[in-house]
């Protein structure tokens, strides 16, 4: 750096540890923490899923403003959804052939000023999206055993034991 100091090299535990912190820290925050899709009347939201057969689809809508949600999948209308004011509707959808689909949420009402929320969730039927955690506490776990590995070997070397040979 420019300072043109110098710091001791990291010890490969740490860089275990570190890393998997991130990739538990990240991976939780992604799976845990959805995001409302804001939909109005010019507004509607379109997605690409990759999903596999058996997996699930869970929206959950809430309308401020007496609303009609349409909801199509491939360029067909799958539900209608005809909401009142202030109210909360589910729909839930389950796939039954895996591959790319397209999925748009269309929002139309008598007042152009009202916001319908959206809240969506995917349920896999394999866990495939769910690996990074064993991988995370695996290689958590790794980096806090070399972590005790490398303090015994440090202290080992503190020890220095003085003997007299006698022949």
């Amino acid at each position: 750096m420019s300072g043109g100091g110098t710091a001791p090299a990291m010890k490969m535990s740490d860089v275990f540890i570190l890393v998997s912190i991130s990739i538990l820290v990240g991976s939780l925050i992604m799976h845990s923490w959805p995001q409302p899709i804001s939909l109005s009347n010019d507004v509607s939201h379109s997605t690409n899923l990759s999903l596999s057969e058996g997996d699930e689809i869970n929206m959950r809508f809430s309308a401020s403003n007496a609303t009609t949600v349409t909801i199509i999948l491939e360029g067909t209308v799958v539900e209608e959804i005809a909401m009142v004011e202030d109210s909360e509707e589910e729909f839930s959808l389950k796939m039954e052939s895996s591959k790319d689909y397209n999925l748009v949420i269309s929002v139309s009402g008598e007042d152009n000023t009202s916001i319908t929320e959206v809240f969506i969730s995917i349920d896999r039927q394999s866990m495939l999206d769910k690996i990074v955690y064993p991988f995370g506490i695996l290689l958590l776990v790794f980096g806090l055993y070399k972590r005790k590995e490398e303090k015994e070997l440090e202290s080992s070397k503190e020890e220095i034991l003085d003997a007299e040979i006698d022949i």
